[in-house]
């Protein structure tokens, strides 16, 4: 597991938000996905084959098991006017806390550091200068480092890495499930902010969301209907929110069995999506 948190908070000197009052929505925003009178998300239909494909960028590339919350979070953002960062961990909070992440009160060891930056890069540098063995290649570290490097280094307007723990011992395991699970210890994000370009506020907080809760995959793949096509040059219609195949993406995340391989996991996932999206679709 990566430690990532404390040496950043070290090096970044400014001040944290707090969860406190959420910032009203500049006009260029819009609000989030439809939501019908009972409150349900209304949900456009979609192939099976496409949300497969989506859920399998959207949990990462790991053979073995998802990576997910199992613990409340705690979320610092630093480095914005308090409004803004305000905004993002009031986001972040809100759509952790639909999926089931319970969200830590004040004075919290933050596991979710978020950090907005108008020198991005020489930020990682000092960093990545700080925590040289962090990085290695060597069998004590269980993966290579060099891709944890990789992704803090790749010039993105948001990049990210975190730090995983796998649970054990969690019963016996079956010809289904095992007895452990992956569970998201820390993430550290670095919003670039000059090479975010005319993104809006609510676009921006959005997006981390997905990067905190979700497992996405890193890169400018192909991400239609979804809130992680922001940055796709590709993209003609960019989302203002999470979109309803992102909401329901994360609520089979959470809702699903995690004592599975990733595969069954995603298979699951799938099968929550395609069957929620039929049942609003007879309604």
């Amino acid at each position: 597991m990566l430690t990532l948190l404390p040496v950043a908070l070290l090096m970044f000197q400014g001040t944290p938000t707090t969860l406190t009052q959420r910032p009203s929505v500049t006009a260029s925003e819009t609000p989030p996905a439809p939501v019908s009178a009972d409150g349900e998300i209304i949900v456009n239909g979609t192939t099976r084959l496409h949300v497969a494909s989506m859920i399998k960028r959207m949990t990462g590339d790991s053979d073995a098991q998802i990576p997910r919350w199992n613990t409340s979070i705690c979320v610092t953002v630093r480095g914005a006017v308090p409004d803004k960062a305000q905004y993002i961990a009031e986001t972040v909070a809100v759509n952790a806390r639909t999926v089931g992440v319970p969200i830590e009160g004040r004075s919290c060891p933050p596991n979710v550091e978020i950090i907005i930056s108008n020198q991005a890069d020489a930020l990682v540098s000092r960093f990545l200068r700080r925590q040289p063995n962090m990085f290695r290649n060597v069998a004590r570290y269980g993966i290579a480092r060099s891709r944890n490097r990789a992704e803090l280094t790749n010039p993105s307007p948001v990049r990210w890495t975190m730090g995983t723990a796998t649970e054990r011992r969690l019963g016996a395991a079956s010809r289904l499930s095992q007895p452990s699970r992956e569970d998201k210890k820390q993430i550290l994000v670095i919003i670039d902010l000059p090479r975010c370009g005319d993104v809006t506020w609510e676009q921006l907080s959005s997006y981390v969301s997905m990067v905190v809760l979700a497992n996405p995959e890193h890169g400018d793949s192909s991400n239609s209907g979804s809130i992680m096509s922001l940055f796709d040059a590709n993209t003609r219609d960019r989302p203002n929110s999470l979109t309803d195949l992102d909401r329901l993406l994360l609520k089979a995340l959470y809702a699903t069995e995690d004592q599975v391989s990733a595969a069954s996991q995603q298979y699951a996932m799938t099968d929550y999506i395609v069957r929620e999206q039929n049942k609003r679709h007879s309604r």
